[in-house]
């Protein structure tokens, strides 16, 4: 995949773009690397007890004043177990789905804040216990931790 990525980013003579493989929650770059964090999804697909790491990881790779953009499933309520142990809700995102307030506290012990909550954020419902994020959260002035 990064071979392919590194052809395509080849054939647009994009200097400015980068490709490296990492696992989401120890990403090998330094801190106050990136301008912008785009995430489609990915964190749905990261286990519910590694999920603050993820957030953790993309606060200390922003630049202060950086932007994440998050499109991800998010649910109101608990999903029942036989769900949670679908592969096929798995791939689709929805299996791995956090919960409104747990995203709130990811980002927020992350050390993002967002004045509005998510809630604010959301843009479409499916049926009454999904939703779908799509969210810009400006990193003020961070003061990044170690």
């Amino acid at each position: 995949m990064l071979e392919r990525a590194n052809r395509n980013k080849e054939k647009a003579d994009a200097d400015n773009v980068s490709f490296i493989e990492s696992a989401i929650t120890q990403i090998a770059l330094p801190d106050a690397t990136a301008d912008c964090i785009i995430s489609n999804c990915v964190i749905n697909l990261v286990p519910e007890q590694e999920k603050q790491l993820a957030f953790n990881e993309m606060f200390r790779l922003l630049k202060p004043g950086g932007r994440l953009a998050i499109s991800d499933i998010l649910t109101r309520k608990e999903l029942a177990e036989e769900l949670k142990k679908s592969i096929a809700l798995y791939v689709g995102c929805i299996s791995g789905a956090s919960q409104v307030r747990d995203y709130e506290k990811y980002l927020s012990e992350a050390g993002f804040s967002c004045k509005n909550s998510l809630s604010a954020c959301v843009v479409s419902h499916l049926q009454s216990r999904l939703l779908i994020l799509l969210c810009l959260i400006r990193c003020h002035d961070c003061g990044h931790h170690a």
